[in-house]
């Protein structure tokens, strides 16, 4: 196991941890799969326990890319290329444009063995949306910006890019940063 906290966030009350007292939190690709319901006490827990100055850094699908990619009909957006192949080869299904698209704001979970029937995005994001959501849960919205790939103002985040994951697919994901 790579964490020393588990956390379901369908049934997130809050982080068993004091106030005050993490200097960073780093979420790559996590705040999409948390129901809509559940975002607003996560991302309020999150401003909770980080200490005065901490940052948080979110990493989750660009929207505004893949709507942008949707109306200019682009097939060979790599990422509707990759959720085609996975369709067919999981579902036996052949995914038009609009569902290859509709997958970053909802999408069928790949571990219904581990999960259950249930969705894997269940929520989607845009820069606009997300520092919203980061001010009512406390953060002042000049500390929430726009970041991007290995871009961070945190030298604590210089991990990023040096193995494999969702967030060094810079080309269809979204870098914000806040502090507290």
């Amino acid at each position: 196991m790579r964490a020393d906290i588990v956390v379901n966030f369908n049934a997130f009350e809050g982080f068993p941890l004091d106030d005050g007292t993490v200097d960073t939190i780093y979420a790559s690709h996590v705040f999409e799969h948390i129901s809509v319901y559940r975002c607003p006490r996560v991302f309020a827990d999150c401003y909770r326990v980080l200490i005065p100055k901490g940052v948080i850094r979110i990493i989750v699908p660009d929207v505004a890319t893949s709507i942008e990619q949707y109306v200019a009909r682009n097939d060979r957006f790599p990422l509707f290329e990759r959720r085609r192949r996975r369709a067919a080869d999981a579902y036996d299904e052949s995914y038009t444009l609009f569902e290859c698209m509709k997958e970053d704001f909802l999408s069928r979970s790949s571990q219904q063995d581990l999960l259950g029937e249930q969705l894997a995005h269940q929520n989607a994001w845009d820069f606009e949306s997300l520092q919203a959501a980061l001010v009512r849960a406390g953060f002042r919205s000049e500390t929430v910006h726009r970041s991007a790939f290995r871009a961070s103002t945190c030298a604590a985040f210089d991990f990023e890019g040096t193995y494999a994951s969702e967030a060094n697919e810079d080309y269809r994901s979204l870098y914000v940063e806040a502090s507290k």
